[in-house]
């Protein structure tokens, strides 16, 4: 029961309307001193929830003296109700976007603290639905398997995903479902992070999060050098753990990556077993920060964790040679802010 008024709670009713309804449901019709009967109410104080019902259109009456009340059907009138809400929802979001357009600008660092179970888990199923290209994802397996409707349909959508599982000791069953989702490594212990597109980054602390359930506070940013940080941490991870299926299939080709690294890593791969790999490069140049793209094919791939190198040597088209990095590349004449990649 308590599941059902707070379901109705959701619909626009308050707790009392929403067991005045839930309980005349029970009768086919009954009077006011029926239903005040039935809830331990006095019949006056019935009155004015029964008038909120009819505005409402949960409740219709039938007058005479005594006055019949009836429950209208469930489905008849949530419908009704969910089709005035999407009505208004049309409308609010027309008039609310009127108020975005006028923002004003704060000048505070773009970090956002997430609370409550339900406010963590709603933004991190948001990011992934807005999530266009590609995924990083290090959870622990419970959580995972929250987050398995939003993405499958971020496979569907051809988003790469890339998902760090831990404990080591994952149920088979669930790491084939993450295997016909992405790509899975097993980790040990690790903080929970999840980045769309290396454009926003939420991660919870592996103290603030039991195995059950979030706890505490989440951090959300789109600050690139912040995000940039946490991607790092995932792919430090990623390259300590156990692959499960971690090989770049040819038949996803062409693939496109935010995360250069990862780019470089399928590159190399695919140029140790002889294959020619072919590049569009989306990003900046270095030197004057103008918008650039260049298409060409990979001649050499650095990967130094040590002197933190890493880019790939691009012969382009017109036989240049140019050397790309990721967003915070400054040696490089290309920052790539995507890397596409094909054979």
């Amino acid at each position: 029961m308590h599941d059902i008024l707070s379901d109705l709670e959701a619909f626009g009713l308050t707790r009392t309307e929403a067991k005045a309804y839930v309980t005349l449901l029970s009768f086919e019709e009954a009077t006011i001193s029926m239903l005040a009967h039935s809830m331990g109410l006095h019949v006056p104080q019935l009155y004015g929830i029964l008038e909120k019902l009819e505005q409402k259109g949960f409740v219709v009456e039938q007058p005479g003296r005594p006055r019949v009340y009836r429950a209208v059907e469930p489905d008849v009138v949530l419908t009704r109700v969910i089709r005035d809400m999407s009505k208004r929802r049309r409308k609010l979001i027309k008039e609310l976007s009127e108020v975005r357009r006028n923002i004003h600008q704060l000048t505070v660092p773009p970090i956002w603290v997430i609370r409550s179970r339900k406010n963590i888990s709603d933004t991190v199923k948001d990011i992934i639905e807005k999530a266009e290209i590609d995924i990083l994802l290090s959870t622990n397996h419970l959580l995972f398997n929250n987050l398995l409707e939003q993405l499958s349909r971020a496979r569907e959508r051809g988003v790469q995903i890339f998902i760090l599982l831990f404990p080591r000791e994952v149920p088979e069953s669930l790491v084939g479902k993450a295997v016909s989702i992405g790509r899975v490594r097993l980790g040990r212990r690790s903080d929970f992070i999840l980045i769309a597109d290396s454009s926003s980054c939420i991660y919870v602390q592996h103290a603030l999060f039991s195995t059950l359930n979030l706890k505490g506070y989440a951090i959300l940013t789109e600050e690139p050098s912040l995000v940039d940080l946490f991607m790092h941490n995932f792919i430090n991870r990623w390259d300590i753990s156990r692959p499960i299926n971690d090989a770049l299939k040819l038949d996803t080709l062409p693939r496109t990556y935010t995360c250069h690294r990862l780019a470089l890593k399928d590159i190399k791969w695919l140029i140790d077993r002889g294959y020619t790999v072919h590049l569009e490069v989306n990003g900046y140049e270095t030197r004057r920060g103008r918008r650039r793209k260049i298409v060409g094919i990979a001649k050499e791939v650095v990967i130094d964790s040590e002197d933190g190198m890493y880019n790939v040597l691009i012969e382009t088209e017109d036989g240049k040679l140019l050397r790309a990095g990721g967003i915070d590349a400054y040696i490089e004449e290309i920052a790539a802010r995507t890397i596409k990649i094909w054979v």
